[in-house]
């Protein structure tokens, strides 16, 4: 390896790298054809079936859930209570149909809030 300057070494390890990386066997690597997401997952898992108690327990996490959006939902109207904002009312513009250059422009609706920014009431 002492005839081979520092450029030259890294381009013949860069190759030999990437020529190892071609020698896998596809096979071992992708899935076959004929087999689907739950007989992988199980496959790895090391599970045959799932218990029923584990359905059950998953009903009781989704209704948990459900009571946590709750108070999620009560905690977003108490801030709004705490932080009121000023009304911004929209101005709603129509703009008639017209020409720009030769190409026709349709009808069409735009929105501008009245204020730039949110004002919160003292």
């Amino acid at each position: 390896m002492r005839f081979l300057n520092t450029p030259c070494r890294y381009a013949l390890f860069s190759a030999l790298l990437s020529l190892s990386g071609c020698s896998t066997n596809q096979e071992a690597i992708l899935p076959q054809p004929d087999t689907d997401v739950v007989s992988i997952w199980k496959q790895k898992m090391g599970q045959e079936a799932i218990p029923s108690y584990q359905n059950n327990r998953s009903l009781s996490v989704r209704a948990e859930i459900r009571r946590q959006s709750d108070y999620i939902r009560d905690e977003v109207r108490d801030t709004r209570k705490q932080f009121p904002r000023i009304a911004n009312p929209d101005v709603v513009l129509y703009v008639f149909p017209h020409r720009s250059g030769a190409l026709p422009v349709p009808g069409y609706t735009t929105v501008f809030p009245l204020y730039e920014r949110v004002h919160y009431e003292l």
